[in-house]
């Protein structure tokens, strides 16, 4: 009996069209066999890396407190801020001072309404703005200006509506933690649109 030839195959490796010698056989070579097996061993190594990087990950999540959640969300929501106000081409909003040309330290996210006085505008994005570090720190936040440069920018029913709001804020661990995921996310967009206007045309 005359045994059936077996159909050809793509190679694995090298991609090329081979006629096989066994049914199991999938590179042409034993050069391909060696490749392709460096290459299912390194990708081995990757998926462990990257699962020893999730378990890690989620071994320091669970050492967190939920004031080091309210601290990497307000540092999120904070960094939108700045590069919202940055990518409106804002100065500080108490003095019109300019940014420096980066991301990093060079600015605070100062709050209309402390949060000292009112935490619970912790992360109400239209209380905080872009300060220069001298109004924020320096001068004690330099709220008077603060109050006039943002009647100028939203007007003065907006500026009294977010100086008479109140509410009770119970942030859950579970909230913090998606809210600094969707500020992160948000960061990383307004970080690309920033660096796509600074191309020459």
């Amino acid at each position: 009996m005359i045994r059936n030839e077996l159909k050809p195959r793509k190679c694995r490796s090298c991609g090329v069209v081979f006629q096989r010698q066994r049914s199991m056989q999938s590179v042409c070579s034993p050069a391909c066999a060696a490749a392709w097996s460096a290459k299912q061993r390194a990708q081995k190594e990757a998926r462990a890396k990257r699962e020893e990087r999730k378990s890690l990950a989620e071994r320091k999540a669970k050492l967190k407190t939920r004031q080091d959640w309210i601290n990497e969300a307000r540092d999120a929501v904070n960094k939108v801020a700045r590069l919202r106000d940055i990518l409106a081409g804002h100065g500080c909003i108490s003095c019109g001072a300019q940014p420096k040309a980066r991301f990093g330290g060079a600015v605070d996210a100062g709050h209309f309404r402390s949060v000292g006085s009112a935490p619970h505008m912790r992360f109400y994005l239209p209380n905080i703005h872009l300060q220069c570090k001298k109004c924020n720190r320096d001068l004690g936040g330099s709220h008077t200006n603060y109050r006039k440069g943002l009647i100028e920018r939203i007007g003065i029913e907006r500026v009294e509506e977010i100086e008479s709001m109140q509410w009770t804020a119970k942030w859950s661990v579970e909230y913090l933690q998606r809210l600094k995921k969707v500020m992160n996310k948000k960061a990383r967009r307004l970080e690309k649109r920033i660096e796509q206007r600074k191309e020459p045309a």
